[in-house]
């Protein structure tokens, strides 16, 4: 049973009126009251914490102990290669270790290879140049000849001498003896595939136009504009080929061409005026002295084709000597 009363009024001293503030009463500081139970309090049970808790509880360490007189020493060696140890990581750190260290005898290594492979392929590549050499001979030989030459065999002369100059360019820097041996032996072989295939090619475009041409010279038997006809075509290939000769390539010949063409028009007018006369032999007469032209011009190319061969003959035998030079080492 709960019951609630006002504690005891003391009698010694008269009542008097107590002041009362609402506001005190309002938060319980006025008239206090009091509260009796005849039932037993409970005692509180207390609450096990958590784990969360109990590492969030911040207790005090035990004090240690001031002295050391007590210690005694603890084999480790067991604990440290026993089955603690982690073998995955141990063989994992071995291969790393031996991956970076037959990376750096690759890289250490590597320059020695690369430098014997450049030595192989240029070899390779002499050998080759040196093979391929009677061919330009041949070739050399055949500007001067009465059929024309086969352009096609300086394709593997030009092929053989390129790949050696790209050959000499890769070897190391240690060889610079090598290297310059193996460029001018290229460099030489280059320079006669060139000239001789210019002036094969000068050959081929002037010896047509080098030959007299076939008109008639019988008054009887062609009419003049007829005959003015036949004589501009011819002059007019002539020129054609003339002007589009190289500035380089025979140049006394080309010379010799742009003389007779600015003879051509008074050659023409001679030719006419015998035809218009009806002098046949006058007629004859002209065109033998423009066949005569023609063919002192014929003969000034061979024998200027004669000097291209000599030259292509000495750069033949420089790339020969360079080769020796370079095939040696």
């Amino acid at each position: 049973m709960t019951a609630t009363t006002k504690p005891p009024i003391r009698e010694s001293r008269p009542r008097q009126r107590q002041i009362r503030f609402s506001s005190m009463e309002t938060l319980g500081f006025s008239n206090p009251t009091a509260t009796w139970s005849d039932r037993p309090v409970p005692t509180p049970v207390p609450i096990p914490m958590t784990p969360v808790e109990r590492r969030g509880r911040h207790e005090a360490p035990e004090p240690e102990p001031e002295t050391v007189a007590d210690w005694k020493p603890e084999d480790i060696g067991a604990r440290l290669t026993g089955r603690n140890t982690r073998w995955s990581i141990v063989v994992v750190s071995f291969l790393v270790v031996c991956g970076i260290g037959g990376l750096a005898y690759w890289l250490y290594q590597r320059p020695v290879a690369q430098a014997e492979a450049s030595l192989a392929s240029l070899s390779i590549e002499a050998e080759r140049l040196r093979d391929a050499l009677p061919a330009l001979e041949t070739f050399n030989a055949s500007l001067t000849g009465n059929e024309p030459a086969d352009s096609t065999e300086l394709f593997g002369v030009d092929a053989a001498a390129r790949a050696l100059f790209d050959a000499s360019g890769n070897l190391p820097g240690s060889s610079p003896e090598l290297r310059s041996s193996a460029a001018a032996a290229s460099t030489s072989a280059l320079d006669g595939i060139r000239l001789a295939g210019d002036a094969n090619s000068y050959r081929l475009a002037v010896t047509p136009i080098l030959m007299a041409p076939e008109l008639e010279t019988d008054p009887n038997l062609v009419e003049l504009d007829e005959a003015a006809r036949g004589f501009g075509d011819w002059q007019l290939r002539f020129d054609e080929v003339r002007t589009a000769l190289p500035d380089r390539t025979l140049t006394t010949t080309t010379e010799q061409l742009d003389i007779l063409s600015g003879d051509l028009p008074g050659i023409l007018t001679n030719y006419m005026d015998a035809l218009r006369e009806d002098d046949q032999v006058l007629a004859d007469a002209v065109l033998a002295e423009l066949a005569v032209r023609l063919g002192a011009i014929h003969e000034e190319m061979k024998a200027s084709l004669e000097e291209i061969q000599t030259r292509v003959a000495e750069r033949v035998a420089e790339t020969v000597g360079s080769l020796g030079i370079a095939l040696a080492d």
